[in-house]
């Protein structure tokens, strides 16, 4: 796959063969001046803002490729790495990097400024990353994140993504640090700025601690990396949030390899696992008959022909897929909602309450039951829906031939007084379910939907 610039207002990318523009919506990016570095906490919050969207913005890509991954055995799960595991590892830490810059937000008296379920907010693709790319300078550097299979051009991608400072493996396609251009030459130098910040303004900043509790903290998990969520209430904690973020990308500024978790225990950085992959030394958990020889990424046995930056709006003459397509896109959403809503409710929230006809209690709380439902949301309902599309041929049209595949776009529910979001996700399923009956069943997917929790 190739992608052309797109001129100022469009996007375009070239599938195939095929060349598909499309006009893209304007999004209040909150405009970050590295030289003027971060005077106010104004400023700093800003940075906040364009972190979480950077964050966000790499969670769909990294997902995709997972999900784009057609060989399915025990080998995958009995290495102790592999591709499948490391892409998952790497995807639920984003989300926690999602989560302490949030975190951090609301620590600093500005967690309002942040909705995730905003069109604004929620990325397209394909797009620039922000602030690795100026777009008034036509040879500045640029990134072009995309939704593609998993290749090891992908998976260039992604390193470049998570490449620091000071490291130029493939300089004729990428400088890691253009300081020629008013753009932050990594994400870690990204990061080391807002920790900057955090110093340089700590007498300015009035730590919001009543709302401590309301921070993520519970119900966080990955068996395949490390790492976990944090309160941030003072400059320690701040800094300790940074940490990890910095360090679960490119490393230390001394070692870009590994990350010590423990004593006696190790785990590499993003940056490695995708240097890793790309090289081969990370497998796809299966072979080619040979016991010698494994199948690469690039073999297509390994993916799915999955169409590349899918958009739903190209399939309104496919219901199956354009149905499909809309139900992901939909749960996708309200798992944003839901994590929208998490944030406006304590971890102190608990309550006793009775059951109806008996004289026993439990106890009740709303935020625990959002935690549990995110969970719930990626593994028994965005996962299987995914796993549907990329095996679902496309049956006419310019890419009959190709797979379908998650768009990961913002999909607007129905404000309407009375239908509740869980409501319109239902009605979304019965409508795939009428082609795609694998979705229904005990433990499928209509199942799943039943079992949310109602958000407004």
């Amino acid at each position: 796959m190739t992608i052309t610039k797109p001129t100022k207002g469009t996007k375009a990318a070239k599938t195939r063969g095929k060349t598909r523009t499309r006009v893209a919506r304007a999004k209040p990016i909150k405009h970050l001046d590295p030289a003027s570095g971060i005077k106010n906490v104004q400023d700093l919050a800003d940075h906040l803002y364009v972190a979480a969207q950077v964050e966000l913005s790499t969670i769909p890509m990294y997902l995709y490729a997972t999900y784009s991954i057609r060989t399915r055995g025990h080998s995958q799960w009995a290495a102790p790495r592999g591709v499948l595991r490391s892409l998952i590892g790497i995807s639920i830490e984003e989300m926690l990097h999602l989560a302490l810059v949030r975190n951090l937000m609301v620590a600093i008296g500005h967690g309002s400024e942040i909705t995730f379920y905003d069109e604004a907010f929620i990325p397209t693709y394909p797009s620039f990353m922000m602030h690795r790319y100026n777009p008034d300078d036509e040879d500045g550097p640029e990134i072009m994140l995309t939704l593609d299979r998993l290749s090891k051009q992908q998976v260039g991608t992604f390193r470049r993504v998570e490449m620091p400072d000071k490291v130029d493996l493939d300089a004729a396609t990428f400088a890691a640090h253009p300081e020629e251009v008013g753009q932050y030459t990594s994400l870690g130098a990204f990061y080391r700025a807002i920790e900057k910040g955090f110093v340089d303004l700590e007498g300015q900043i009035k730590w919001a601690v009543n709302d401590v509790r309301k921070q993520y903290k519970r119900a966080f998990w990955n068996e395949y990396g490390s790492g976990k969520p944090i309160r941030v209430h003072d400059l320690a904690t701040a800094r300790q949030a940074l940490k990890i973020i910095i360090e679960q990308g490119e490393g230390t500024l001394t070692d870009h390899k590994r990350l010590p978790v423990r004593p006696g225990v190790d785990e590499y950085t993003h940056y490695e696992k995708f240097l890793r992959i790309e090289r081969g030394e990370e497998g796809i958990g299966a072979g080619d008959g040979s016991p010698k020889h494994e199948i690469s990424i690039d073999d297509p046995k390994a993916t799915w022909p999955v169409v590349s930056n899918p958009w739903v709006d190209e399939y309104e003459d496919q219901p199956a897929i354009h149905n499909l397509m809309t139900l992901f896109n939909a749960a996708y959403c309200y798992m944003l909602s839901l994590l929208d809503e998490l944030y406006q409710h304590s971890t102190d929230d608990v309550k006793t309450k009775k059951n109806p006809g008996t004289d026993r209690k439990e106890q009740f709380s709303r935020r625990y039951g959002l935690e549990r439902n995110g969970v719930a949301l990626m593994q028994g309902i965005l996962y299987p829906i995914a796993q549907t599309l990329v095996s679902t041929p496309i049956p006419g049209g310019e890419y009959k031939g190709l797979h379908a595949a998650p768009s990961f776009e913002y999909y607007a529910f129905d404000q309407a007084q009375g239908r509740t979001k869980k409501q319109q996700l239902i009605e979304l399923c019965d409508k795939a379910l009428q082609h795609f009956p694998i979705l229904g069943g005990p433990d499928g997917v209509q199942r799943q939907i039943s079992l949310l929790a109602d958000i407004p």
